[in-house]
């Protein structure tokens, strides 16, 4: 059966697969390799007479659990559904594994049991996993545990992400041929045109596009810019002048006789006091040997103006009160601090100790469960009264603190203190909970730190 399973798939040509009762399929497999079943179907819709075909085909012997599930379930409540409607009355813990609490109650009653769930799309990875594996224990042990489940392909596409976890524990069906499926068949693969990724990441694309064109816009002008200095220059006087051939002219520096010097750039520059003479070698070298001594300019100073003391008086008035801001502002600081530590003070009563539960086996009473440490005066008044112990565990990837009564040796003796606790603890519906699955949650939550 299981060679079967790993070589059929489904073919878009209807006619090259033999059409089968699916209802007859899952008779055939419940019966002789007793695996958990996935139906698969592309018309939700259609999976609800094949679960009605089933459930009025079980004995009246057989116990029954249908759930039809929606995205709106937990883990905790689906589990508590099935345990439910399987065994009234009976005490379990929901965040135990399904694989673990249907066994143990379902060896107390000897009776065959059948769970049918709809939608099975909406399972987590966990649960999925949970089930596979209770159908396979149940054969071990020889008990008769019918998981039979009716979901999209979108399901089987869970199943075939992570198929080693199901590998001889979970069979494949389809809803439409009632032939068995492979995790490599074509329903499972992503068949989505490549212009879906266009159009889901439109606005990613059009921002790309967006600072490409700016991109090449920064650049053009850049360009544009460069190519302008190459041009020639235009003067004030709107006469064409070309810097290449204004720089290659012979600039000459002049000293006049009587020691002032002026620039003189070829013919086209005006000379200043044409009328002096050229100097000759002899007052070249005198300039340089002496200079003309620098004449140090004295600067008059002038009376203040009345705008000019109000300013000075401003600067000043703004100064002292940017002072006295910062002194305040610290003073402020400084009380918010001392407000801060005194109430974390009062709301930081609860001790965690791991290790208590790691040192002890038995059974504890679990009082409560918070997100954070600041608890009502009230109830830390009446936990005051009795013995009680904190750990940390993890719900929903988010951290919990819980608040366990110290260990008893046995469940009995932890029912007998649950029933002499404070009323106010008892509207809270306490309930017994054995130390290994505590130790348990302990490791899970110091193994995601």
């Amino acid at each position: 059966m299981s060679a079967l399973k790993q070589n059929i798939g489904i073919s878009n040509d209807n006619t090259s697969v033999t059409k089968i009762s699916a209802q007859a399929r899952i008779d055939y497999i419940l019966r002789f390799s007793k695996q958990a079943i996935l139906v698969i179907d592309e018309n939700v819709e259609q999976s609800a007479p094949i679960s009605s075909q089933f459930l009025a085909g079980l004995p009246e012997q057989h116990n029954a659990a249908y759930i039809s599930l929606s995205p709106q379930f937990n883990n905790i409540q689906i589990r508590c559904r099935i345990i439910e409607q399987l065994y009234t009355g009976e005490l379990f813990d929901p965040e135990i594994s399904l694989a673990v609490s249907v066994i143990n109650l379902s060896k107390k009653s000897k009776q065959a049991i059948s769970i049918v769930l709809e939608s099975a799309q909406h399972l987590s990875l966990q649960l999925l996993h949970e089930l596979s594996q209770l159908a396979a224990i149940a054969k071990k042990a020889n008990l008769v545990v019918n998981i039979v489940m009716f979901g999209s392909a979108q399901a089987g596409k869970n199943v075939a992400t992570n198929k080693s976890l199901f590998e001889n524990k979970l069979t494949l069906l389809s809803a439409q041929s009632g032939q068995l499926l492979s995790t490599s068949s074509v329903i499972f693969k992503n068949s989505q045109p490549k212009w879906n990724f266009i159009k889901q990441n439109k606005w990613q694309i059009s921002v790309l596009v967006l600072l490409l064109g700016l991109g090449a816009g920064i650049i053009n002008l850049f360009q544009i810019d460069s190519f302008n200095f190459s041009k020639v220059i235009i003067a004030n006087n709107h006469e064409e002048v070309s810097l290449t051939k204004a720089l290659a002219k012979p600039q000459t520096m002049v000293l006049s006789s009587d020691g002032e010097t002026f620039a003189q750039m070829s013919d086209s520059i005006t000379v200043i006091n044409s009328t002096n003479i050229a100097a000759i070698p002899s007052e070249i070298y005198s300039s340089l040997i002496n200079p003309l001594p620098v004449v140090s300019i004295k600067v008059e100073t002038l009376p203040a103006l009345p705008s000019d003391i109000m300013s000075a008086i401003t600067t000043v008035n703004n100064a002292n009160a940017q002072a006295v801001d910062a002194v305040l502002k610290t003073s402020t600081s400084l009380l918010n601090m001392k407000t801060s530590a005194e109430q974390s003070k009062l709301t930081n009563q609860l001790t965690v100790d791991n290790d208590y539960y790691a040192n002890n086996a038995g059974y504890v009473i679990q009082l409560a469960a918070f997100r954070d440490l600041k608890l009502p005066k009230t109830f830390l008044d009446t936990l005051s009264t009795i013995d009680h112990q904190v750990y940390q565990r993890l719900l929903n990837n988010k951290p919990l603190i819980v608040i366990t009564s110290s260990v008893y040796a046995d469940k009995s003796t932890a029912q007998s203190a649950l029933s002499l606790l404070p009323k106010s603890l008892l509207a809270r519906q306490p309930w017994i909970k054995p130390v290994r699955v505590i130790n348990d949650e302990i490791n899970a939550f110091l193994h995601s730190q």
